[in-house]
């Protein structure tokens, strides 16, 4: 019988065992909201599409289809960056979960967290299920002409091209405008003319041996750069810590370096995030690259399929190996935002979020299928693009109800839940 806590309990018993306090963090932004608990149960996701909890027949069925796909994705997972061509762009910034499988496994996920996304504003039904709609009628719109014609594969959103998704232009402004100086200033404080980063709910002390191999990690990541910075003590470490971002990633190690950059006095400095690579929870479920070897390659697999899907690419993108694990690196920089989905005014601005973020996900699609092998190109299921997005619309209903109830069962279990050293014992 399918038990949800338990499920999350047994997903995140081995880093309940690691850092207790972590996982009672993780619990309370789960409990915020169901769009919370989704994006914090991606592991749940993979197995009831794995055991077809709810799935019409037409979805993820077939053989010979399997892309790349981002695996966890949802409407938080988009954001803003500065890229190695100097320009701000609006992208998918999360693959930690990147996987194999069919196309309408990335779909279904979407057009669900938009559909909570909406509910947790306290949007009416109707506008709920218009936001979805719109949604799948961009991507279809975008993802037929690319597998068919290999058109919009370079599509971009980014300050010299911000599209009609007005949300998604203000972003981009903002971010564009972000000064380095003002983003230190703001995480960081001198003393003797070195920086330390302050430490908050955000960023934490490291034990000796965390600590010791973020500076390795760093050490590494700075071979496999394809450049060298103008400055010879550009990468001198001034501080190290953890960092908690995010829900579905919590548990995992993720450390923060503040390097020298081009100058500590005049807060130039430059953050490089470390995040462990796991295997993606649908990879495990199958059985799927889960030996020793996978998990060291794992984060040079998760920035290939990143650099291979994004429009531009940050000049800091990267990865690193200490021993049998490895670690996704990148900069965390003024530019990174992402657009406040609860802030928005109206139930259109949500529509118009929805409709880039749509579009992006098929050039991403688009792409993939171009550099699959075999016979993978799914343009034959969109012959009557009405019937497809029906079928979306209709499991991603009813899988948004599945979280509801789910998040309420969650909500019920608070108790135990945030007793993580008890649940956290093996066995």
């Amino acid at each position: 019988m399918r038990d949800p806590i338990a499920e999350f309990m047994n997903f995140n018993r081995p880093f309940a065992q690691r850092n207790p306090e972590l996982l009672r963090v993780k619990v309370a932004r789960m409990a915020e909201s169901p769009f919370a608990f989704f994006r914090g149960t991606f592991h749940l996701y993979a197995r009831d599409v794995l055991e077809r909890q709810l799935v019409p027949e037409l979805l993820f069925n077939g053989e010979g289809t399997e892309l790349d796909l981002v695996g966890d994705i949802h409407s938080e997972n988009y954001g803003t960056y500065k890229a190695a061509d100097g320009l701000v762009h609006y992208d998918v910034n999360d693959f930690d979960e990147t996987t194999r499988g069919r196309f309408d496994f990335d779909v279904c996920r979407l057009a669900t967290s938009l559909l909570l996304a909406s509910q947790a504003r306290g949007d009416p039904l109707g506008e709920t299920v218009q936001i979805a709609l719109a949604t799948l009628a961009t991507y279809t719109d975008i993802v037929i002409p690319a597998l068919k014609k290999s058109r919009d594969l370079d599509f971009d959103i980014n300050e010299t091209n911000p599209g009609a998704f007005s949300p998604v232009s203000a972003l981009i402004a903002t971010a564009a405008a972000a000064k380095r100086p003002a983003f230190i200033q703001r995480l960081t404080e001198l003393k003797d003319g070195h920086r330390r980063l302050t430490r908050s709910t955000h960023y934490f002390n490291l034990s000796d041996a965390e600590r010791d191999q973020a500076v390795r990690l760093l050490g590494d990541y700075r071979k496999r750069l394809p450049h060298s910075e103008d400055t010879k003590n550009y990468y001198d470490v001034e501080d190290v810590c953890g960092r908690i971002s995010g829900i579905g990633s919590m548990g995992r190690y993720r450390y923060v370096v503040l390097v020298s950059g081009k100058g500590s006095f005049e807060a130039r400095n430059v953050l490089i995030e470390f995040k462990e690579a796991r295997p993606s929870a649908y990879d495990l479920y199958r059985n799927r690259e889960t030996g020793p070897d996978s998990l060291v390659a794992r984060a040079e697999r998760v920035i290939t399929v990143q650099r291979l899907s994004q429009a531009a690419l940050s000049a800091r993108l990267g990865f690193a190996v200490d021993g049998n694990q490895s670690f996704q690196a990148r900069e965390i920089g003024p530019p990174d935002a992402r657009v406040d989905t609860r802030s928005l005014k109206s139930p259109d601005l949500l529509q118009s979020v929805g409709q880039a973020q749509a579009a992006l996900l098929a050039r991403i699609h688009g792409r993939a299928a171009g550099r699959a092998v075999g016979p993978t190109n799914p343009l034959a299921e969109f012959t009557d693009r009405d019937a497809f997005c029906q079928r979306v619309l209709a499991f991603s209903l009813s899988y948004a109800d599945v979280v509801r109830r789910d998040f309420d069962r969650f909500i019920g279990m608070r108790a135990e839940l945030d007793n993580v050293s008890n649940w956290a014992k093996p066995g």
